[in-house]
């Protein structure tokens, strides 16, 4: 340990791998629930920084760099070199870390392992450091679930961003707690979210399912930054690759809740009877006995169905048919079947006076 006046410090800017939103030196995390194309997301990341293209929503790069990938879930072989060529990646400028083939081989685990990592980096001078999940790496002493366990496992991975100017990208599945803010929402200890200097969470929109987004959980190096929508693409090959699709309105807590921004409004009652009445009677004229009895399991009173039916412009034909008097409804421009009119009774549509019949509509 060495004691520093923080006066005797040189000050130094943070510097960006993707700027607002990725920091060299600093540790990040990236959450989501399976299926939605996190992997998929880094792996984005990893091919535009070996072509020294722009990252989704910023200015071109100043040149290529190498990425190093840990992936815990995934072949190297049979998915992730497929997605990263799909994805227009200098396969010679992203590397993989995974265990040897021989009998004492064991995967990569921290901090046990961190001399390893090191290693690593030094020779492929990566300056984006991918781990996925952060789970599968952890030593078999390490408690996911406890702060003191999880910080230690990743405060030597801390100073390794720092010492080699890495960004390193950690990735980690959701707990089953809905309903929670998405800082609690991470599996684990919420020492992971702590350790780490921002944040970021891939969700579905809710309003358009064939679309995620990237949005930010935490941020503390910039202000806050914009969700991007994104769409997961399978080529002829079936090898999944990926499409930006620009900034959207979409926030972590938004995402999470899963309920559209703009819900349909619901219906006043009168709203909610024409439109049932244009409906019913849509395929032709019908008698108020049956509207009434269609009506009633939708709440619907005599009275709201009355004005309606005058708003809607809709007319009464009354008959008289094997001693009954029953009363049609037509919209305008129907008219009654043939097999009906030779039993018109009135012909005064718009008569209303009482006429005795089994419903309230019979009058009408």
């Amino acid at each position: 340990m060495e004691l520093s006046a923080v006066g005797d410090l040189k000050s130094r800017p943070v510097s960006w791998l993707w700027p607002g939103r990725l920091a060299r030196g600093k540790l990040a995390m990236l959450d989501g629930d399976p299926g939605l194309g996190k992997s998929l997301v880094t792996l984005d990341l990893c091919a535009r920084l070996s072509r020294g293209q722009p990252f989704p929503d910023g200015p071109a790069r100043s040149g290529p760099a190498a990425s190093l990938v840990l992936n815990g879930e995934d072949s190297a072989e049979d998915t992730i070199r497929p997605r990263l060529q799909a994805l227009g990646a200098d396969l010679e400028r992203v590397f993989v870390l995974h265990a040897g083939d021989g009998p004492g081989a064991e995967p990569l685990q921290l901090p046990e392992h961190t001399a390893v990592l090191d290693d690593a980096l030094k020779q492929t001078h990566a300056r984006l450091l991918v781990i996925d999940p952060i789970v599968s790496f952890l030593g078999v002493h390490i408690q996911s679930g406890n702060d003191a366990s999880v910080r230690r496992a990743l405060a030597p991975l801390a100073q390794l961003a720092d010492r080699h100017g890495t960004a390193v990208l950690l990735v980690r599945h959701l707990n089953k707690s809905p309903g929670r803010s998405p800082i609690y929402r991470g599996g684990g200890s919420i020492g992971f979210l702590a350790a780490c200097r921002s944040g970021w969470l891939i969700a579905r929109d809710p309003e358009q399912p064939s679309h995620c987004a990237l949005a930010q959980v935490k941020n503390n190096l910039a202000p806050p930054q914009p969700s991007l929508a994104y769409q997961v693409e399978s080529a002829k090959s079936k090898v999944l690759s990926l499409s930006w699709l620009g900034p959207t309105d979409w926030t972590a807590a938004q995402l999470l809740a899963g309920v559209p921004r703009n819900p349909p409004q619901r219906l006043t009652p009168r709203e909610q009877a024409r439109d049932f009445l244009e409906g019913f009677l849509r395929d032709g004229p019908r008698t108020s006995r049956q509207i009434w009895h269609a009506a009633l399991p939708l709440g619907l009173t005599e009275r709201t169905l009355e004005r309606a039916k005058q708003e809607l412009s809709i007319r009464s034909v009354r008959v008289y048919a094997d001693g009954d008097r029953i009363s049609y409804w037509l919209l305008p421009g129907q008219e009654l079947p043939e097999s009906v009119k030779r039993f018109v009774l009135d012909l005064d549509y718009w008569r209303v006076g009482p006429l005795p019949g089994p419903t309230p509509l019979d009058k009408m």
